[in-house]
């Protein structure tokens, strides 16, 4: 049971045929080569493989861990075949370039597709996501002989790809790394230095790792203006032999370990410099809105498996009831009941939210309307580190109620459970904190561009009321999302009106910020849900009813929420840091 795995693909198929609406994605030349029926075949042997290929791969890799043995790293039982699958198979390439060996598929197909390889197996899901940032940031920096070398290898999943930044003393202040590059005679450089948390530093997937590091040349200036980037294999590009690159840890983590995450010790490593010099953070921000669209699907990913276990525990678990009569199902206890209608109501809401930015991302891409194509990113922009914090938010939570659902038998291993808990929590720390995401939603999605951003958002849920007002079953949702507006427009003002010398407030209520507009955003993506659905059908009035629930028992919340936004830094700085570290 603990292997078992079902893949949402009637969910996905769903959400993309007819509430993102992804048959005008197709009408563009850049995807005019796919079609619904291509698509959705690609998605129907995606949920085969994943469930039948990879799901197995999570149990195991959980209790075997990655080792290191020798200095080489060493993946658990079945990853080398399985991965050796994956790449025959072409699933690393979904929406890499045609020239490349990709298929140029949309990145919302792929973020569906991305869903299932992590809700089977998260750790394997790690790998695939670093290929696919570094094939998309060499593509817009590298220059040919690079991109012709390195990036057919990534798009086919022959090599191996890390992105390496964090250092013991630098973790999110990436100004202050200290990794040293030395320019040769040659043209290349040599980069010494130590990073860590680098997930897949090191493994026996493939040959080759092409390491893309942060450093700095001797005369660069300090902090994020002197940073540049290099390209560093594990195999020089010229020979077999090995480059100066080696592990000398592997962490042990709570969660993810098959995936290994490791110290990498450079030592006059041979590099290549990406980009201009001292504008390598420059370059890694091309993969910003990827990395961050990849994280955000891991939440529902896991969410919706561990959603799945507790649904079908809760159907079979007999417990209860008159001391006279037959016993029930726990599922038809009202607090299980509860914990159920929450899991489905966050976890559709935020799958939903991540394939609307995924959609947007696309239209920005193949959109020739130049304003149109502005506004889907702006739009993309705003949503996606909404999604990356309230995603892996939900995914832990979600997640976490499975083990309260199950009860003892969640806590123990046995149903594979508590593992959704443990993996699911380092999402909200990489690829930025939660917490950085709330500050940068609100420093520089809103304040910065003064609400432009915010005012795509809100003027395209005011649409989709308009279109849906007069739709029946849609009554309760668009009054709960009323009101969630007016909380959110009363934030967003006590936010943009802040003075410059207020800063300290809005990074008080930015999390909060977050959060209620995470919640306003769930409110429209259940109205368009439910506003898509069969009212005859069990599916559709599945929906309906979660869709309810979540009006009802979650919007409230927009309130405290709002409160909360507006109450300014006072309380949290009314103790000294001393006083308060006590």
């Amino acid at each position: 049971m603990n292997s078992h795995y079902e893949a949402p693909l009637d969910e996905s198929i769903f959400l993309l045929k007819e509430v993102i609406e992804w048959k005008t994605l197709f009408e563009y030349p850049a995807f005019n080569h796919v079609d619904e029926d291509l698509a959705t075949a690609v998605l129907s042997e995606a949920a085969k493989f994943t469930s039948e290929v990879l799901a197995p791969l999570n149990e195991i890799g959980d209790s075997q861990g990655s080792r290191l043995i020798d200095g080489k790293v060493v993946t658990p039982d079945g990853f080398r075949q399985a991965y050796a699958d994956f790449i025959e198979s072409g699933w690393p390439g979904l929406d890499m370039p045609e020239k490349y060996g990709g298929q140029a598929l949309p990145l919302s197909v792929q973020v569906a597709f991305a869903e299932m390889v992590n809700g089977a197996c998260i750790s394997f899901g790690m790998l695939p996501i670093m290929l696919r940032a570094a094939a998309t940031l060499l593509l817009e920096h590298g220059g040919t002989e690079i991109i012709d070398r390195v990036v057919p290898n990534l798009v086919s999943g022959k090599w191996g790809a890390t992105i390496c930044i964090t250092e013991a003393q630098a973790g999110s202040d990436v100004g202050r790394i200290k990794t040293l590059a030395r320019p040769q005679a040659d043209g290349s450089y040599h980069l010494s230095g130590s990073k860590i948390f680098i997930s897949y530093g090191d493994h026996d997937l493939t040959n080759q790792i092409t390491h893309l590091v942060l450093a700095r040349t001797p005369d660069a200036p300090a902090g994020t203006r002197g940073i540049s980037l290099f390209l560093v294999p594990k195999i020089h590009f010229d020979s077999d032999s090995q480059n100066q690159v080696s592990v000398s840890r592997l962490e042990k983590k709570m969660g993810l370990k098959a995936s290994p995450t490791c110290v990498l010790d450079l030592d006059e490593a041979v590099a290549y410099r990406i980009g201009e010099e001292n504008r390598g953070l420059n370059c890694m921000f091309t993969m910003v809105n990827l990395m961050r669209l990849e994280v955000s699907i891991q939440g529902p990913a896991i969410a919706s498996a561990a959603c799945r276990k507790a649904l079908a525990y809760a159907r079979e678990r007999m417990q209860g009831g008159a001391p006279d009569k037959k016993a029930l199902p726990i599922i038809e206890h009202a607090d299980v009941r509860r914990m159920l209608y929450i899991m489905r109501a966050r976890t559709e809401a935020m799958r939903a939210l991540v394939f609307e930015a995924a959609f947007n991302l696309d239209v920005a891409r193949a959109d020739a309307d130049k304003e149109n194509a502005r506004a889907a990113k702006q739009l993309a922009e705003l949503l996606l580190p909404v999604c990356k914090a309230a995603g892996s938010q939900t995914g832990f939570d979600v997640a976490n109620l499975a083990v309260q659902v199950l009860g003892g038998h969640g806590y123990i291993s046995d149903h594979g459970v508590e593992q959704y808990v443990r993996d699911a929590r380092v999402a909200m720390i990489y690829e930025g904190s939660n917490g950085i995401q709330a500050l940068d939603l609100v420093t520089r999605k809103l304040l910065k561009d003064e609400g432009q951003r915010y005012n795509i958002f809100v003027n395209r849920i005011k649409q989709d009321i308009t279109r849906f007002e007069n739709i029946e079953r849609c009554k309760l949702i668009l009054s709960g999302l009323h009101q969630g507006l007016q909380h959110l427009s009363s934030s967003t003002d006590f936010l943009l009106n802040c003075k410059p010398e207020a800063i300290r407030d809005v990074e008080t209520g930015a999390a909060d910020y977050l959060n209620l507009l995470a919640l306003v955003a769930s409110s429209w993506m259940w109205l368009r849900m439910v506003a898509h659905v069969d009212e005859s059908t069990e599916f559709g009035l599945s929906k309906l009813a979660v869709g309810n629930f979540h009006t009802e028992h979650m919007m409230p919340e927009c309130q405290l929420l709002s409160e909360r936004v507006m109450l300014g830094a006072g309380t949290i700085d009314s103790l000294s840091s001393d006083v308060l570290a006590g």
